[in-house]
């Protein structure tokens, strides 16, 4: 439920890569680009090729007061959404029926730094869900404040690795009984869904920045 591609310009990970390595683990991966919907043209490809479905998915950033709040993660989208404030991602997303979820909402070190998603308590009850396990968190912390702020407001929730490299696939997924993907997200919706997952090492954090360098070109 949180997958990158090589379109993020950060990672190696290729979308034919993404459906052979999910295909053989039995997973069915959300495409998640940072801020553009540009894979699933491609994608749509090798589901068919690999007989394997995805859900259309984008991380987006989203801003208040022209201040960076955090990322929304959007599935089962239609169309791209653009970065902008985040009420206004909000309803755009709304208008496809897209679930969204609020990724690593607890992950201090990541933008905005040492504050984690804001605005978070103004906006639970306008997304459908908070990611209650990120594999790229470099704090355990963040996860477990994630899933006693899911206990406490009673929300569903998302698992995922974020995986920008192929070593980072499939380590943490949802788990739902479900024949299709709208099966799933009406199960997910509805909180009747486990999670499984393991936080990544530090060096994927190193490839990232080496691949920012162009060494995986």
């Amino acid at each position: 439920m949180h997958v990158h591609t090589i379109y993020s310009g950060h990672g190696s990970l290729r979308v034919k890569n993404i459906f052979k390595i999910y295909r053989a683990k039995g997973i069915v991966p959300a495409i998640t680009e940072h801020n553009t919907a540009e894979p699933w043209k491609e994608a749509e490809h090798y589901s068919k090729k690999y007989d394997l479905p995805f859900i259309k998915g984008e991380e987006i950033k989203v801003y208040h007061n022209g201040k960076l709040a955090g990322e929304l993660l959007g599935f089962f989208m239609n169309e791209e959404v653009k970065p902008a404030n985040v009420f206004e991602v909000i309803d755009k997303l709304r208008e496809q029926q897209a679930l969204i979820s609020v990724a690593h909402p607890f992950d201090i070190l990541r933008k905005p730094l040492f504050k984690g998603f804001l605005m978070l308590d103004e906006i639970k009850n306008k997304v459908d869900a908070i990611e209650i396990f990120n594999s790229r968190c470099w704090l355990s912390s963040a996860n477990e404040k994630a899933k006693r702020y899911i206990e406490k407001n009673k929300l569903a929730f998302t698992a995922g690795t974020d995986a920008h490299f192929p070593s980072e696939l499939g380590k943490a997924f949802l788990i739902v009984d479900a024949n299709t993907p709208e099966e799933a997200r009406k199960k997910i919706l509805a909180k009747k869904c486990s999670y499984w997952g393991r936080r990544n090492g530090l060096e994927v954090h190193l490839y990232t920045q080496l691949a920012k360098l162009g060494f995986f070109k």
